[in-house]
């Protein structure tokens, strides 16, 4: 009777117990993004090449790399206390893809993104 239990719990995993992983929100504005930049770049009369990719799945690898890269930079700057806390990139994707997902998205929302700057680096006000 033990042993078959005990079986049970192992072959189960223990399901109870798992931990619920939230989905990437990077990964998520990553889709969003390529659905709406791939329609943009049909709606022009192009392809994923001529934007720089080999097609949308080298752009998912590009974007999500771009997410990779941001957490790493952010890690660092939570380190030398250039911010005090992390998650500015997870806010990030969240506010684009609600960007990109809009039924008022253009294809400037997403042309309009500088994706070189740091989303915690905020640009100075122009003197007027």
């Amino acid at each position: 009777m033990f042993f078959s239990l005990g079986l049970g719990l192992v072959l189960g995993g223990g399901a109870g117990c798992a931990p619920v992983l939230e989905p990437d929100p990077c990964e998520a504005m990553c889709r969003a993004a390529a659905e709406l930049y791939g329609s943009c770049l049909q709606d022009w009369g192009a392809g994923w090449e001529s934007a720089g990719y080999d097609d949308e799945p080298d752009f998912l690898d590009s974007c999500e790399t771009w997410a990779w890269e941001m957490r790493l930079l952010e890690e660092d700057a939570l380190q030398q206390g250039v911010i005090d806390e992390k998650g500015q990139v997870e806010a990030t994707c969240t506010e684009r893809r609600a960007a990109f997902e809009s039924d008022a998205a253009t294809c400037s929302t997403y042309t309009s993104i500088d994706w070189n700057d740091a989303p915690w680096i905020e640009e100075p006000e122009e003197a007027e």
